[in-house]
């Protein structure tokens, strides 16, 4: 992985936030940087992490592997000329208040806004 890349990765993954996003960033600089990088024992933890951890694991365990974070595709183009990248399209849905309540609950057990638990949800559906 190249320095472009790793700060492309780590970028998105700044935008998502949440337990994901935090060990994501995590697992992409062991990736990046190896073993300069925390010890083998703390990498060792951070692969193990499950249960009520899951997200932080699971956000490790993609960075550490190098792969795009999750909601991203591997073709981010250089997202620091872009500041961010482009909402160039909406998705409108209607749904009931209730059930818009339960989404809402859930972003924020996982530490994310609407939007951004929507989009790692559909995009998770799509794998």
């Amino acid at each position: 992985m190249n320095e472009s890349k790793f700060n492309t990765y780590l970028a998105a993954a700044k935008t998502i936030g949440g337990d994901y996003a935090a060990g994501y960033q995590r697992g992409l600089r062991r990736h990046y940087h190896g073993e300069q990088f925390g010890t083998e024992a703390e990498h060792q933890q951070w692969l193990a992490l499950d249960g009520h951890r899951q997200e932080l694991g699971d956000g490790y365990r993609d960075g550490f592997k190098g792969k795009p974070p999750r909601g991203f595709h591997g073709n981010l183009g250089n997202l620091h000329a872009q500041g961010v990248l482009p909402a160039d399209s909406q998705l409108q849905v209607r749904l009931n208040s209730q059930l818009k309540a339960q989404f809402v609950k859930q972003a924020k057990r996982e530490g994310m806004k609407l939007s951004a638990w929507v989009l790692k949800t559909l995009d998770a559906a799509c794998d």
